[in-house]
């Protein structure tokens, strides 16, 4: 397995940098290029299917598991692809939570980093959708940093080249009456504007 998913991830990142030719941009400038201080929890916009082999190329010294749609992973080729390059299946049909558990284990325990793009679905060109509550409620009980990252999409093979800029990593602010609705709902709007401001960013520096 961990053989298959270095082979997948490689072919995958020269493919990116081949075909896509991701140019990165940093609201601050990192201490390491391209790494991550800690195992983080990575907020991002969603363009297409391509976005996660974006930012995990962009992150290859890191290990990134992405937060990928349960159905998904039974569709030929693009099955193959997520079960073999350390997705996290989500059940968008069912409120099961066991995403939650894992993205924290993994985060927790392995030490390695999370990616979710809190839409849920595809935006369209710097329209930004609506985020759900997962995000901020995996950030509240992970207590990761959390880095947001905002994608020029949509990204298309051998379209314009994908432009990206990266947020240094931040915490949520800390609940004084614990994980309930308006905590997380509050923290939700919080990531919105944050993502937007990333976004304004970007199109300056354009």
């Amino acid at each position: 397995m961990k053989i298959m998913t270095a082979i997948v991830e490689g072919m995958t990142s020269f493919l990116v940098k081949t075909l896509l030719r991701p140019k990165v941009y940093y609201v601050e400038p990192p201490k390491r290029r391209r790494r991550l201080d800690a195992p983080s929890l990575l907020i991002i916009n969603h363009t297409g299917h391509l976005d996660g082999p974006v930012v995990t190329t962009m992150f290859r010294k890191d290990k990134i598991h992405n937060l990928a749609a349960k159905d998904r992973f039974e569709q030929k080729g693009f099955g193959f692809f997520l079960r073999n390059t350390r997705c996290i299946p989500i059940d968008r049909q069912t409120p099961d939570i066991s995403w939650i558990h894992e993205s924290v284990r993994v985060i927790n325990e392995d030490k390695e980093s999370v990616a979710i793009f809190p839409e849920g679905r595809h935006g369209e060109h710097r329209k930004q959708l609506p985020f759900h509550p997962g995000a901020a409620m995996l950030a509240a009980i992970s207590k990761a940093p959390l880095v947001m990252v905002y994608i020029d999409g949509p990204v298309k093979v051998l379209g314009p080249r994908v432009r990206l800029i990266v947020s240094p990593p931040f915490h949520l602010d800390t609940p004084t009456n614990g994980l309930n609705s308006d905590y997380i709902n509050a923290q939700t709007e919080m990531l919105q504007q944050k993502m937007k401001d990333l976004m304004d960013e970007l199109v300056r520096r354009l």
